[in-house]
């Protein structure tokens, strides 16, 4: 799978079979959708959709272990504490089911090469 296509048929299995595992749980289809637009922490997507933090934790790390839920940016508060901030990895996919089995085309989002670095000084208000 070429992330850096925008548009792509998912032909491996098991990327069809984690999509769609994502998608008919209730808790991960709350966070990917969540996280379509805006980039948000565990405790937003935990408050804003009613899933408990516990839950929220475990669901998105197993988001991440699929690729389909990427970390977005890293950021340190004034005080220190360090939290990320997550965003889905596409913003689309359809699934088809007919008579050759099922396909699955999803749109990934193009995103520029991550600048930890950079994004946490500006967090913090550096240069």
């Amino acid at each position: 799978m070429n992330l850096d296509s925008p548009n792509l048929i998912v032909e491996q299995i098991n990327k069809q079979v984690a999509i769609l595992e994502a998608l008919s749980d209730d808790y991960a289809r709350k966070i990917l959708i969540s996280t379509l637009s805006d980039a948000k922490s565990i405790e937003e997507i935990s408050h804003e959709n009613g899933i408990p933090i516990s839950t929220c934790y475990r669901r998105v790390r197993e988001l991440l272990d699929m690729q389909i839920l990427r970390v977005d940016r890293t950021i340190i508060t004034g005080t220190g504490k360090k939290y990320e901030t997550y965003r889905s990895a596409f913003d689309g996919a359809s699934i088809v089911l007919s008579s050759e089995g099922v396909s699955v085309d999803v749109t990934f989002i193009h995103r520029e090469p991550a600048r930890p670095l950079q994004d946490m000084l500006q967090v913090m208000g550096g240069e």
